[in-house]
């Protein structure tokens, strides 16, 4: 099971066992990406971004596709990861694998 199916386990198990707390939060993060001017592909790679800050495989897993999937070159993705690098230093470096297993798997 790769870190994009086990996340997909998370929310699934969140939907069922967390009340209607989930779904409410579920909304709330809809709302954040239709609000203001940043376009999907943009938000994709700001979450990227984030996922790497975070030390978040799943998270990376998912933003990565999520940002493929609404246009985001390989480079892209890949200059977004570094920035993250260039913010948090070697410790997120560590977390690269996940972003370049998901670029070979996307891209190669």
């Amino acid at each position: 099971m790769d870190a994009a199916e086990k996340a997909a386990l998370v929310l699934s198990k969140m939907q069922s066992q967390a009340g209607d707390i989930f779904p409410k939060y579920i909304g709330f993060t809809k709302e954040i990406s239709q609000y203001g001017p940043i376009d999907h592909k943009t938000q994709e790679l700001i979450h990227v971004a984030c996922s790497m800050m975070s030390q978040c495989e799943m998270c990376i897993s998912l933003h990565v596709q999520g940002a493929a999937s609404h246009g985001a070159s390989k480079e892209e993705i890949m200059q977004a990861a570094m920035l993250a690098i260039s913010m948090g230093g070697s410790p997120k470096m560590m977390y690269m694998k996940y972003v370049f297993e998901e670029l070979e798997d996307l891209f190669d």
